[in-house]
């Protein structure tokens, strides 16, 4: 098999593998970023050279909502055997989507779990914070 066609298994078995459902940006260099999950779970960053797996983090500042993906690990596809490397990956990708999901939270209000970044200061949803559900007598 040749670089292309592994390449394009690659990105075939990336986008089986995440969350649904799986947004994809191409870069000008050829690489390719997925994120999936709704909300974002994991980051997988796929070069030519490498494929990197990232747990799905963030923060709000004042400018607005900053990506800030934490490292899972790091796979150089080119030298592993296909079979190697689709376990290693399939791995990565289980284990971000569980790190990311330990830090959900269940909001006090609503009872729904909710990601991390969708918490307000007053310590329930944002949902619950806007419009808190109603309360029935």
């Amino acid at each position: 098999m040749d670089v292309s066609e592994r390449f394009e298994q690659l990105i075939a078995f990336v986008s089986s593998q995440l969350p649904k459902p799986v947004a994809e940006q191409q870069g000008s260099d050829g690489s390719i970023l997925f994120t999936g999950g709704e909300p974002p779970e994991v980051i997988v960053h796929l070069t030519d050279q490498t494929v990197v797996v990232s747990e799905f983090a963030g923060e709000w500042e004042e400018d607005g909502f900053s990506i800030t993906p934490l490292l899972v690990g790091e796979l150089y596809w080119h030298a592993l055997p296909e079979t190697a490397l689709m376990n290693a990956l399939s791995a990565l990708i289980k284990g971000a989507r569980e790190a990311r999901l330990s830090k959900y939270r269940v909001c006090p209000q609503c009872g729904d779990r909710i990601s991390p970044e969708q918490f307000g200061t007053a310590d329930v949803c944002d949902g619950c914070a806007v419009d808190p559900p109603s309360v029935i007598h």
